[in-house]
């Protein structure tokens, strides 16, 4: 396959290692400015880059890895898939819900694969949970809650996409992470959501932006900046088969790399996961206590990209969806998108229940 990446960031590099890995050709390589596709495109070997975005749209390019900011997404995918393009997108897909819809629907009439890259799915653990929850032994889905914690976004830290509404959205815990856990949910049960109410908080809206950075107090030859996305997002949520479920959400958590939990409790079985212990999966009955399993080798040492682009550029190759995809389709992508919104509207109307209709 010969593949061109679009956004020569942090993700994009975590995508040209893995597909490298395989073997693919990544031979494109896009970014804003000439200077950054250039670095890239050395570092990784990648023999055309440029900032012209039609680079990725010749002929010989099979697939299109969409690696940039979210409000950029809709447009890059939309020009894909009309040049007949196969897409792999970082999450989330599109802020606005219409737009992820009119892409779902446009992959599907031009027949091509079109993905979100929610990676986290691809856990060995979290295929086997998905496993568990689907069996008659753990009885129906009742209660769904978990969290995600991250302490990247705690000041200073430096002013970046993430806090720029023109290019990451209005939000930011609930798309940047939220939508990882909203999607493992998704996935792990199959159910979806169809009420939300959430909280959002933003401890400090005004800074200070000095040079590249922001600052919580004012410094000299410092500039005042608004950011009004939120810091963290507590959520409640309302499931198909009247199971409830809750979920908190902080970029701002001292001491938490990267920490997503979730915990599926049936009238049977409980069962649960957190990524700080990748290869750890717990799994409890009332009186029999908990049994922890530990899936050492996490599928022959595979890292989650890697075995999301397995089955990805399988599905490509094939030149179409499978049946039961394991990866996000752009189906996934529109309906997180629809419940993001949800959550986004809800915490304006300060906790609203808004009812989501997919």
């Amino acid at each position: 396959m010969r593949i061109a990446i679009v956004g020569t960031g942090f993700i994009a590099a975590a995508h040209a290692q893995a597909l490298q890995g395989m073997g693919h050709e990544v031979v494109v390589a896009i970014n804003r400015t000439q200077a950054k596709a250039a670095a890239f495109a050395q570092k990784w070997k990648i023999p055309v880059f440029g900032t012209d975005y039609s680079l990725a749209l010749s002929m010989d390019i099979d697939a299109v890895h969409i690696c940039t900011p979210p409000n950029a997404h809709y447009e890059l995918i939309k020009a894909a898939l009309m040049a007949d393009k196969h897409v792999i997108c970082e999450k989330p897909m599109c802020i606005d819900p219409s737009e992820a819809r009119e892409l779902m629907e446009l992959a599907a009439a031009r027949q091509k694969v079109g993905t979100v890259l929610f990676n986290v799915r691809f856990h060995e653990a979290c295929h086997r949970a998905k496993s568990v929850i689907n069996s008659p032994a753990f009885g129906a889905i009742r209660l769904i809650h978990g969290s995600y914690l991250q302490e990247f976004h705690l000041l200073p830290d430096a002013y970046s996409w993430r806090y720029q509404a023109e290019l990451g959205g209005p939000m930011r815990a609930t798309t940047e992470i939220g939508s990882h856990w909203i999607d493992l949910v998704r996935y792990w049960t199959g159910l979806e959501i169809v009420a939300v109410s959430a909280q959002f908080a933003n401890f400090e809206p005004e800074r200070h932006l000095s040079g590249q950075k922001m600052y919580a107090e004012k410094r000299e030859g410092s500039q005042p900046i608004e950011v009004l996305s939120e810091d963290v997002a507590a959520i409640s949520f309302r499931f198909n088969n009247g199971a409830m479920g809750n979920v908190l959400l902080s970029e701002v958590s001292h001491g938490r790399s990267n920490r997503l939990h979730l915990e599926v409790s049936g009238s049977k079985q409980s069962i649960w996961w957190t990524n700080e212990q990748p290869y750890q999966l717990h799994l409890a009955e009332k009186f029999k206590g908990v049994n922890t399993a530990t899936y050492a080798f996490s599928g022959g040492f595979k890292d989650t990209f890697q075995a999301c682009f397995e089955d990805i550029y399988q599905d490509i190759e094939n030149g179409k969806v499978s049946a039961f995809p394991s990866y996000a389709t752009f189906y996934d992508g529109y309906v997180n998108a629809l419940v993001c919104m949800a959550i986004y509207e809800s915490a304006k109307a300060d906790a609203k229940w808004i009812t989501i209709t997919l």
